[in-house]
This record gives C-alpha cells, structure tokens and sequence, in this order.
C-alpha cells in the first residue's frame, strides 16, 4: 500500500527519546511492516550560535565550526540509536539528518522521496489553538504532498511526565 514511509522525527531537545517520538516510531513500524520498501527516518535539527566577543571574530568562527561538528556527531548517535529497532525488521530504513527550520525540511524532503505517508508526532507547547495539533503538524497537514498520519502518545504517558522528565531545557508545562 505505502512503497515509501517518511518518519519525522524531533530528538535534538531530548535527552531520552519523547513518547511522541516513540509513538511516531511505534507507528512507522506497524504502517511499514509488509507494505513499504524503504522506510525514511527524517530528524531536523538547528544550530546554536556560540557567543563570540567581535575583537576574536577568527578564533569566533573556529568555535562555531567546532559547536556545530559537536551538534552534528550528537543527532548521528541520537537517531543511530532511535532507528535500531526499525533497523530488526525485514525493510530498508534510510536515515536523514538535515540542519535548517522542520516544517520546510520536512516538506522538501517529503517531497524529493516522493513519499506515499508521512509519520509525525503531534505535540505542542505554545497556546490553546496549538494544543491539538503543534504549528509544524498542522502545516505539514496541510502541504504535504502524501498523505499525513499524526500520532500522539497515550494520555497516561503523558501524565507519568515522560515528556516534562526528558525535555531539555525544561519547561513547566503544569
């Protein structure tokens, strides 16, 4: 039915994996198994910007250089580990770490693969319009070019604080 699955997933702001991202996972499994050939698992991340005095602007750069190589080895351990159960079963699971803004990576990529689905996690932490569906969901809802299933953990995960435990820098979400 699904030859191509795109799961997107969010790890860079984890310390453990979110229940989002495990239900995302729990659910990319179940949609591939006997149906796709290749399962893609897609992790956006950002850069952070190191404070730089402007008279060291040279030795400035070597540091920025050095925090993003450091960010770039953490997303490949992160996503190395989060993939190795989809890696057990009998498909092909093809990893993508991309730099930049989610929803525009996630669209892009969706795109280039030509994916027949795409898997997103659905969660928010900004206001009462987004609590049902995070802005990224939602827009990605709207312009993927395949069909999108949004998963959201089970209630009790959520409220046994996985999601406060993990999330790093916390929030007080309660």
């Amino acid at each position: 039915m699904y030859n191509t699955i795109l799961l997107a997933v969010e790890l860079q702001h984890w310390k453990r994996y979110s229940a989002h991202a495990m239900a995302a996972r729990d659910v990319a499994i179940t949609l591939a198994r006997g149906n796709a050939d290749t399962l893609h698992v897609l992790s956006v991340y950002t850069y952070h910007r190191a404070p730089t005095p402007t008279l060291l602007a040279a030795r400035g750069a070597d540091r920025q250089d050095a925090l993003s190589w450091q960010t770039d080895d953490l997303m490949h351990q992160k996503i190395e580990a989060y993939t190795a159960p989809l890696k057990q079963e009998a498909f092909d699971v093809h990893i993508i770490l991309r730099a930049g803004k989610p929803r525009d990576v996630i669209l892009q990529a969706a795109r280039n693969l030509r994916a027949d689905l795409l898997v997103v996690g659905t969660h928010s932490h900004r206001g009462v319009i987004d609590v049902a569906l995070g802005g990224t969901a939602r827009q990605l809802s709207r312009d993927a070019p395949c069909p999108v299933v949004l998963v959201s953990p089970q209630i009790e995960t959520q409220r046994n604080g996985l999601n406060r435990m993990d999330r790093k820098p916390c929030r007080n979400t309660g």
